[in-house]
């Protein structure tokens, strides 16, 4: 068992070196702050560097496969946020970084900031050591990160990280819970129709068929419609099968994704949501880099790269492009017809009174609040639309079915 050289102050403020014996740094630190000592140095006694990723029990293991490892931007934001407010306090960052790490509940997360402690105490810069896991931490993250290491801005800039985080997933949890509803009652009618059409309809029309009499033209209708829907079942499947599979993989290819995306902004109505969402991500995030002192092509170019399409993003870097050849950033962004009026017009307030930062911040909350909104209304809209819809179907399925059986009684009367 290794064992780790401390030095540390007791309450009263004496210092104190001595060994101590654990599994990991971890447990190390953990065990001398149960004593209620504040540790100012630890390292393993035989001046190796710190031990590696700590181990994993076969709960978190269960708990790790069931998540698939992902980090939601939420443990991100805790993160940010607390690791502001330590270095804002005085710890220094190792330090802060152990102790958070302690606390982080999540397997996955806990075991890459615990290389990020690790990296840290190899003489790492706290960027290079975040730049080491780019699934969870972006460039746009490092990027902040690096620069705030530079000017000395690091509390800030994890405040406004955090900020930002907090507000994204915001949006992103109002949206999903406004389109569960009308999710669940659609994926609910499809399952309804599926069931009467491969199971309840041809077994009322083999019991009508053994009637002998002729069938009401509605019921008729149904009927054959159903036969055909019934036979090409398996080249509908197959045919949905081949549309999803050649979007997916044309998607992954570079100027498939660029056509796609170009697509999903013409789409009515989403189309227009899809582009203030893209544009509110873009704004924010620009505005945060532009605050913390990244150059702006650098801040333009990851930016960019941040906005979830690719159409915008080219968009983005044609414009860049023009910048860096001395172009007013409003009047680049002009040339380009993807970008709304209102984004062209603040752009230009901001960088004729010297506050582009501020104005991108706020150009950002109102076009989230407009997605959101929009999404709401739609949502409202949507429901009983839906419900009128779907009853119209069933009640025109429930109708053929009846039809006969009035025809049948009264002819027996």
């Amino acid at each position: 068992m290794p064992v780790f050289s401390y030095v540390a102050k007791d309450g009263q403020g004496r210092e104190s070196r001595a060994t101590v014996t654990a599994e990991s740094r971890f447990e190390a630190l953990a065990d001398l702050r149960g004593r209620g000592l504040a540790v100012l140095e630890l390292q393993e006694a035989a001046g190796a560097q710190p031990q590696g990723l700590p181990r994993e029990s076969a709960a978190q293991r269960g708990y790790k496969a069931v998540l698939g490892g992902r980090i939601g931007l939420g443990e991100k934001a805790t993160f940010c946020r607390q690791i502001s407010i330590s270095v804002s306090s005085g710890v220094p960052l190792r330090e802060a970084m152990e102790s958070i790490t302690e606390d982080v509940e999540h397997p996955a997360f806990k075991r890459i900031l615990a290389d990020v402690v690790k990296r840290l105490y190899d003489g790492k810069p706290f960027s290079e050591a975040l730049a080491a896991h780019p699934a969870v931490f972006s460039r746009l993250f490092v990027s902040l990160i690096k620069t705030a290491e530079e000017a000395g801005s690091m509390p800030q800039t994890l405040e406004d990280l955090a900020t930002s985080l907090e507000k994204t997933e915001r949006l992103i949890r109002k949206v999903r819970t406004v389109t569960a509803y009308p999710t669940f009652i659609a994926a609910f009618f499809c399952i309804v129709v599926v069931v009467m059409t491969l199971f309840v309809l041809p077994q009322f029309q083999k019991a009508f068929t053994g009637f002998g009499a002729k069938l009401p033209l509605l019921t008729r209708m149904v009927f054959t419609l159903n036969s055909v829907m019934i036979h090409a079942f398996p080249y509908i499947v197959a045919a949905l099968f081949l549309t999803m599979a050649f979007f997916v993989f044309y998607g992954r290819t570079r100027g498939g994704r660029l056509v796609i995306d170009g697509w999903k902004l013409r789409i009515p109505l989403f189309g227009l949501w899809l582009k203030k969402f893209a544009v509110a991500r873009f704004c924010r995030n620009l505005a945060m880099m532009a605050r913390g002192g990244v150059s702006i092509s650098t801040a333009l170019e990851i930016a960019a790269g941040t906005c979830g399409n690719r159409a915008m993003e080219m968009a983005l870097l044609a414009a860049r492009d023009r910048i860096m050849n001395g172009m007013s950033i409003s009047a680049s962004l002009a040339q380009e017809k993807i970008f709304p009026h209102l984004v062209l017009r603040m752009v230009s307030v901001g960088e004729a009174t010297g506050r582009l930062p501020q104005v991108l911040e706020k150009v950002s909350d109102v076009y989230e609040d407009q997605v959101e909104g929009s999404i709401m209304t739609a949502t409202a809209l949507f429901e009983p639309i839906a419900i009128c819809f779907f009853g119209a179907i069933i009640l025109v399925i429930v109708l053929a079915i009846y039809l006969p059986v009035f025809t049948v009684a009264s002819q027996i009367r």
